[in-house]
């Protein structure tokens, strides 16, 4: 379910209510034993986990096809390296705080609806990004590269923000009353 995506120490049931999202209910933390001491291992191998990796990786060799090639137009592409990395540094402190369950420990934020909107916010400046850098890649294989992953980054930031919305905002199920 939608609460594995924050790996299986802890399950989430914040922001429970219906399509506006204004009710907030308990947080309800269960914590199994599979997974002890500082690293959440769990994690590491959830869906959640493996998407920050892979989006990771895949905007830091968009940063690098950019940075690597000949351009001129320079505030195009310097708009780019820094969409790219100020997203790749987000992505692994979202991980870091997950994987090492600091997420339970600062309780302050409401991690759900932190994480969605930095998706959000992610895929918006990603795909002006990547649209913008396809217009100015001026036949220069090294750019179209980069472009292309920068779509490809708006992609997987996509998806994310989908399955965080999921988490964040999950209809509670209909019971019946007798």
């Amino acid at each position: 379910g939608p609460s594995g995506l924050f790996g299986g120490d802890s399950e989430s049931v914040l922001g429970r209510g219906g399509p506006d999202c204004t009710r907030m209910a308990e947080i309800r933390t269960t914590t199994i034993t599979t997974s002890s001491g500082f690293i959440d291992q769990n994690y590491a191998k959830s869906f959640s986990g493996i998407l920050k990796i892979v989006q990771s990786i895949v905007v830091f060799v968009a940063f690098l096809c950019i940075r690597c090639s000949n351009w001129t137009h320079y505030s195009t592409y310097r708009y780019f390296e820094v969409v790219t990395i100020w997203f790749l540094v987000m992505a692994l402190v979202f991980y870091i705080i997950y994987l090492t369950r600091l997420h339970l420990k600062i309780t302050c934020l409401h991690w759900p609806l932190t994480e969605f909107l930095h998706y959000v916010v992610a895929t918006i400046l990603l795909l002006i990004a990547s649209i913008v850098g396809a217009t100015k890649t001026g036949g220069h294989a090294g750019l179209a590269a980069g472009v292309f992953f920068g779509f490809a980054s708006t992609i997987l930031y996509g998806i994310g923000a989908w399955l965080s919305y999921k988490v964040w905002c999950v209809p509670e199920p209909a019971t019946v009353s007798v």
